[in-house]
């Protein structure tokens, strides 16, 4: 029976994926790029070299969606993190369509090996064959190092709400100061984030996924250390998912550095007055 449970929470260890609530999407265009034999792409290298240097900071790669085709069909992409590769994928095409520089692209993805990702490991991506490709496109993910959520020490304010439409959505975008510190999002009814985009003032875009989801309660994020930048923008889309009835209300606050509340400060016990002193005789 002991060997059952620790078989059952080994399996369990294993197979729930780690929580990553910030993502970055960079794509690369290559404009079907032809490629002979091997051939092999560095990632890390070709992101900093278009994004800047320290953009992938704390980040892990997730995925690759590679948009490519072969002229036989036959050819074949992975994924290689140090010392960890993937099994290969194919790479669909036909004779036919490989001529074309603009269509005829087929969206490979690629997920990253299980193995824990070392911060210094290249990312590589190899292929073998006859291909063009036309883009590729990596997904990282980052868990910050700080309690993101807990924001018991900040003060929101309401700066904006809007009515979500049904099946299509509806999305706004707020700007915040450069004393912003964390955004909080509450419904009335039944509304779910589909997406929080925010874009910081040196360029870098993440989405927060943490806020994605059903509203049961205030979903609040709150921007430190690594993420402790100036933001230029949030972006929050939802959509109501009442079939019947009114559509429901999202409610965006959020809270500046200046606003945090403080500890009070204990009060000064008063002093004593002072006796007065008898004149002298």
């Amino acid at each position: 029976m002991k060997k059952i449970l620790c078989l059952l929470a080994t399996t369990a260890t294993l197979s729930t994926p780690q929580a990553l609530a910030v993502t970055q999407n960079l794509k690369i265009d290559l404009s079907a790029e032809h490629s002979k034999g091997e051939q092999v792409y560095h990632l890390k290298r070709m992101l900093n070299g278009k994004f800047g240097r320290g953009i992938l900071e704390g980040f892990k790669l997730d995925k690759v969606i590679l948009s490519a085709k072969s002229k036989q069909g036959n050819a074949d992409a992975n994924l290689a993190i140090g010392f960890s590769e993937t099994y290969p994928e194919k790479v669909p095409g036909s004779p036919e369509s490989f001529e074309s520089s603009i269509s005829g692209f087929h969206n490979i993805t690629l997920n990253a090996p299980l193995r824990a990702q070392q911060v210094d490991a290249p990312w590589k991506l190899l292929l073998k064959g006859n291909v063009k490709v036309d883009s590729i496109k990596a997904i990282t993910k980052l868990e910050p190092s700080y309690a993101y959520s807990n924001v018991d020490a900040l003060s929101f304010k309401m700066v904006d709400s809007f009515k979500v439409d049904k099946i299509v959505g509806d999305s706004k975008k707020i700007h915040v100061g450069s004393d912003f510190k964390a955004i909080q999002l509450t419904s009335k009814g039944s509304v779910s984030i589909t997406k929080v985009k925010v874009k910081f003032s040196d360029g870098q875009v993440i989405l927060l996924e943490e806020l994605e989801g059903k509203v049961k309660g205030p979903a609040s994020f709150k921007f430190n250390k690594e993420l402790a930048k100036q933001v230029e923008f949030i972006q929050v889309s939802a959509v109501s998912t009442n079939l019947f009835g009114s559509r429901g209300e999202l409610q965006i606050s959020v809270a500046d550095k200046k606003g945090a509340q403080t500890q009070p400060t204990r009060p000064t016990r008063p002093t004593r007055p002072t006796r007065p002193t008898r004149p002298a005789r």
